[in-house]
């Protein structure tokens, strides 16, 4: 059995209203990821898909519960450690007009990460790095010096995920990464994110409201509902013999 990289553990996260009004967004959530694996994610908006994400992004903070990356509780993380930890963990966000920062061009973007964690401290190297990035994700090469502004969405999405991969993580989170491309770019994306899995040795957590998609990128589904897993299995499995009533409905509204 594959290594486990990811475990969550009872996992609670309450947003508090004023005196008395809260939300419960994530209700004593547990699962693992294996090394490897694509992990997908699939539940209607307001599931809690994405404050799932964020907490093992190590961007909230539970309520209650632990999270656990490569055996070490997320909790205990200080300084170094934690700076290690998110060049480990990359997350590719739902719309990348609004994950890309606006003034910078492309290329300063890509680099950003390289600089933060101080993985090339060259000049050149990080040219060398942000230009096979670029070929990778199938950016052309004047994309480099436009804006976010000037890319159409599909070539937005590349960029982010770039700016993801270049710091060579073992773990990237997609968060509804495809949902706001129309169909036939989604396809390509998908496709990219596939081939980069296999060329880099990458375990994904994949989230998205569109099972069909879920399907076609992962390897196990967890369907979330009210903020808790309500069925897992093996994607085959899932799509042949679901069990509870919230995945037959999600499996009939998609036409699988």
């Amino acid at each position: 059995m594959s290594e486990k990289i990811l475990e969550c553990r009872n996992l609670t996260k309450i947003f508090s209203y004023g005196k008395t009004s809260s939300l419960k967004a994530v209700d004593s959530l547990s699962l693992s990821i294996k090394k490897g694996e694509t992990y997908g994610l699939v539940g209607e908006s307001g599931s809690g898909k994405s404050t799932l994400a964020n907490m093992i992004c190590a961007l909230e903070k539970p309520t209650s519960g632990e999270i656990f990356f490569n055996g070490e509780e997320l909790s205990s993380l200080r300084g170094k450690n934690l700076l290690d930890f998110r060049k480990k963990m990359q997350i590719v966000f739902q719309d990348p007009y609004a994950s890309l920062n606006p003034k910078h061009k492309i290329g300063s973007i890509i680099e950003e990460g390289l600089k933060i964690h101080k993985t090339a401290k060259a000049k050149e190297e990080r040219k060398r790095l942000v230009n096979e990035i670029r070929t990778l994700v199938g950016l052309p090469f004047d994309s480099l010096e436009k804006y976010p502004s000037e890319l159409s969405g599909g070539q937005r999405q590349r960029v982010a995920i770039a700016s993801a991969m270049i710091l060579s993580p073992e773990f990237v989170v997609c968060d509804e990464c495809v949902s706001s491309l129309d169909v036939l770019i989604q396809a390509q994306i998908l496709n990219l994110l596939k081939g980069m899995q296999k060329s880099l040795k990458l375990t994904y957590f994949f989230i998205s409201h569109n099972l069909n998609v879920v399907a076609y990128m992962a390897d196990r589904i967890g369907v979330m509902y009210k903020g808790k897993i309500v069925e897992e299995k093996s994607t085959d499995d899932l799509l042949k013999n679901p069990e509870h009533s919230y995945t037959k409905k999600l499996l009939s509204a998609a036409g699988l």
